[in-house]
């Protein structure tokens, strides 16, 4: 028989999952998806419930000056309407769903989740999120763009929770983001983008490109964003050309019936990148 326990504090819950073998349910909003059943009856979870959304250790949104820190539990609500997140974020989020499932939705859960077409991923990655994992034993950290191995699996044991999200404070400020659906919010999206840049005596300073729901993970490449670190605008059309052939190799979105072609979502994520690095100049 499945059980639901509602721990009183984050400790309370740790134990939990180091005694027994449990299903973390915060917003809800995946879970109850994946594990409904016949229309009128409950959801089979298949295991006991550790409730965790009420828990207000998990819900603070704080900032320093090493980093900006995000509370696993906080909903995509309170994100969209913090004055310490960028502007990027509000406008990613108001492009998630609706409004009931943004109230519920945590951001935690959408990391966890691990499905590629997350919304939220995309900018984790291009901000060089790190996850904060606690249990009983302690705490570790890890890069998202390790937490997250392929569609389903993450590094996270059973005895574990996922607490908090660290985001350097360096944040970049200006962006460019799309996300391309059969409808703006209610779809999951074929592809999404976010671009991240600083300029500096017009010369790229620094730039973070991400793209999303194309793959098994985020794609996003530290490497091709470094060989642009220095041009200016009439430079980078020089390589312009180049670095799309080279996008070009990893992208490799799969042909899905919900999504489109392989070839239509590469298309447009091509096309997404070339659009954002055209604008660079054009935006501040």
């Amino acid at each position: 028989m499945t059980e639901t326990f509602i721990p009183k504090s984050k400790e309370e819950a740790l134990k939990l999952l180091n005694q027994r073998k449990c299903i973390i349910l915060a917003g809800g909003t995946n879970l109850m998806v994946k594990r409904k059943k016949w229309s009128g009856e409950m959801a089979d979870f298949g295991s006991d419930i550790v409730l965790i959304k009420h828990l207000k250790e998990l819900q603070n949104i704080d900032i320093n000056n090493k980093y900006l820190s995000i509370g696993a539990g906080c909903t995509l609500a309170e994100l969209q309407e913090s004055i310490l997140l960028g502007a990027y974020f509000s406008e990613i989020i108001l492009a998630i769903a609706s409004q009931t499932i943004r109230n519920a939705a945590t951001i935690g859960g959408n990391i966890c989740n691990v499905a590629s077409e997350g919304d939220i991923l995309p900018l984790l990655y291009a901000l060089d999120a790190t996850l904060i994992i606690e249990c009983l034993n302690g705490t570790r950290e890890i890069a998202i763009s390790d937490f997250i191995m392929e569609p389903g699996k993450k590094d996270l044991r059973e005895d574990e929770l996922l607490v908090e999200i660290r985001i350097p404070t360096n944040m970049l400020l200006s962006y460019y983001y799309k996300k391309v659906g059969t409808k703006r919010s209610n779809s999951l999206a074929k592809a999404s983008f976010i671009g991240l840049y600083k300029l500096e005596n017009e010369r790229i300073e620094d730039v973070r490109m991400a793209f999303g729901a194309i793959g098994a993970r985020v794609v996003r490449s530290r490497e091709f964003e470094n060989s642009l670190k220095g041009l200016n605008k009439e430079e980078l059309q020089v390589v312009l050309k180049d670095l799309e052939k080279e996008y070009i190799k990893i992208i490799v979105p799969i042909d899905d019936k919900k999504k489109s072609t392989a070839e239509y979502r590469k298309g447009i994520c091509l096309e997404l990148m070339r659009e954002f690095l055209e604008s660079i100049y054009n935006r501040d």
